[in-house]
């Protein structure tokens, strides 16, 4: 049984994790117009962002003027920040299941992308309450999570597999069908999804966002194996059988692409609380 505020993440972080986190976010960046802000907010010089799962800390770089608040359980790929960097950007080993206490109503926005690999349900209910603990009233919350792949038999080989492994750790399969009652349930108001996607087939486009997907998505599937191993799902050569004929497909399936969505919520000016 995992607790509330044990991570179930299993990708490694090393340098080439780094490379394909960077490269994710590239793509996810050209993909949806050059935007990293969903929600209807504007932000100003001495705001607070906080990014959950900061990763490679790339978002530090692009969000300007605000402090920026980075965490992650592992701090292996965090960047080199210099002292003019140091006095914005605040980058910590740190888990959203778990957020210090001194933090409470002080973001204007939290930011978390891309962490169905890491969360149980209860990992959810706790994470959203957290973040709706240390959003300020009338701060906003934007997740980012894949809901599906649409692609041909190979792939849909691979993600009832995907499932397998997702109930092997315990950790939720198909969260982005859960997250908006989540997200009320942990008191957020104007509640809403966006349904996204982004082409991962054929050959490269003139943007290269499909062949920079593709390259991602991949990456990611391949660090997986050690998982995949371990809890006995496949044999080493089944797997990267598997993920070999996945890219396959993808390439030569043109139609292919990855669905995910982008979920808002506000916290309430007012809280019962406040009353």
């Amino acid at each position: 049984m995992h607790s509330a505020t044990e991570s179930l993440y299993f990708l490694p972080t090393d340098e080439s994790e780094r490379k394909r986190l960077d490269l994710q976010n590239e793509v996810f960046r050209k993909a949806l117009g050059n935007r990293i802000v969903f929600a209807p907010i504007e932000l100003h010089a001495g705001d607070k962002v906080l990014d959950s799962g900061t990763g490679s800390g790339l978002w530090s770089s692009v969000i300007q003027r605000c402090y920026f608040y980075g965490i992650d359980p592992k701090t292996d790929i965090f960047p080199r920040l210099d002292d003019e960097q140091k006095r914005r950007i605040h980058l910590d080993a740190g888990s959203v299941l778990q957020l210090p206490s001194t933090w409470t109503d002080n973001f204007q926005l939290v930011n978390q992308r891309l962490l169905m690999t890491a969360f149980s349900k209860e990992n959810w209910d706790t994470a959203l309450e957290q973040i709706y603990r240390v959003l300020a009233p009338g701060g906003w919350v934007q997740l980012v999570e894949i809901s599906q792949c649409i692609s041909g038999e190979r792939s849909r080989e691979y993600y009832a597999m995907f499932r397998d492994l997702f109930s092997k750790r315990g950790v939720l399969n198909d969260c982005a069908d859960h997250i908006p009652k989540f997200l009320k349930d942990a008191g957020f108001d104007q509640v809403k999804a966006q349904r996204c996607e982004v082409s991962i087939g054929g050959p490269p486009d003139s943007g290269g966002i499909n062949a920079g997907a593709r390259e991602s998505f991949i990456g990611a599937n391949k660090r997986m194996l050690s998982t995949v191993v371990t809890l006995g799902i496949r044999t080493e050569e089944e797997y990267k059988e598997m993920v070999e004929d996945l890219e396959k497909e993808w390439e030569s399936e043109a139609q292919s692409k990855m669905i995910f969505y982008i979920f808002l919520g506000q916290k309430p000016l007012a809280t019962y609380n406040d009353k």
